[in-house]
């Protein structure tokens, strides 16, 4: 009789692991279901130059750094908003002081959003330079 009660017993036990996993597991797929939306920071062009190891820098504008989450559905970094007739430029940071221009070079904004740079990974280190120099003021979408 006692092995039937222990399997019983076990049994019991497993479903109630279950149980509290299948629980556990609905907040999770509700977060995973609910994608993080682009974000859209507002900062300021900056500008571009060599720094001590000759390697090309961006300074003296706002940094943004891609989202960090899986789930974000913004893969790339766009102006959202700026100066109309203004050309803007995407930069992304490589670490140990390399910084590299976007493959899209220099993309004029006319009012709508434009596309600087494509697939930026997740926790890159990004900027914006302009045509009209340092400080313009940009919305991003990333």
């Amino acid at each position: 009789m006692r092995k039937p009660q222990r399997l019983v017993t076990g049994v019991a036990a497993l479903a109630l692991i279950g149980g509290a996993t299948a629980v556990a597991a609905v907040p999770a797929q509700a977060a995973t279901s609910a994608a993080v939306g682009c974000q859209f920071p507002t900062g300021t062009t900056g500008t571009t130059g060599t720094n001590a190891h000759g390697l090309p820098e961006f300074s003296g504008g706002s940094t943004f750094t891609k989202p960090s989450t899986s789930s974000t559905t913004c893969h790339d970094l766009n102006v959202w908003k700026g100066k109309s007739g203004v050309s803007y430029e995407g930069w992304l940071y490589y670490g140990n002081g390399n910084w590299g221009a976007c493959t899209a070079g220099y993309v004029k904004y006319t009012g709508s959003p434009i596309v600087l740079c494509t697939d930026v990974l997740a926790g890159t280190v990004m900027g914006v330079t302009s045509s009209s120099g340092a400080g313009q003021s940009i919305t991003i979408e990333d």
